[in-house]
């Protein structure tokens, strides 16, 4: 998704009362390793923890 894209989306689900944290990685495309930085690995995987651990 494109930034503006992104920022359209967080701020929807903010307006809609839903937990949405915007990060945008500078310099990144789609892929890449911007993503694999170990700074950005750390937020998905914070997010990840989060949302999908221990949940059934």
């Amino acid at each position: 998704m494109s930034p503006s894209q992104t920022e359209k989306l967080h701020k929807a689900l903010v307006a809609k009362g839903i937990d949405s944290t915007r990060y945008v990685v500078k310099g990144a495309a789609h892929g890449g390793e911007y993503w694999v930085q170990p700074e950005v690995m750390k937020v998905i995987i914070d997010f990840l923890d989060k949302n999908l651990k221990n949940k059934e």
